[in-house]
């Protein structure tokens, strides 16, 4: 997979609890096919990315080089979109 050469940084340890969904939410909704995305945290990002496991069925892969105890890291490529998908 091709990557960009420089993804972009999200780090979710600097946002409360309450906010990390929809700010990572946020990211996902303004990346395109081609974009990568870097998501640090310091909990496991399982219930994180079960949550969102509707958005990220719809063009992204994602695999976690990074897994704690005190940091997890999550690299997500953008292989298509949402709206690519209701043009077709």
């Amino acid at each position: 997979m091709d990557m960009p050469l420089r993804p972009i940084l999200l780090d979710l340890r600097e946002h409360p609890l309450c906010e990390r969904s929809m700010r990572f939410l946020s990211y996902l909704d303004g990346m395109a096919p081609g974009d990568a995305l870097i998501v640090v945290n310091d909990r496991d990002p399982d219930p994180l990315l079960r949550e969102l496991k509707p958005v990220l069925e719809k063009g992204f892969t994602y695999w976690i080089p990074e897994a704690g105890p005190e940091v997890w890291r999550i690299l997500l490529s953008c292989e298509g979109s949402v709206e690519e998908e209701q043009e077709a």
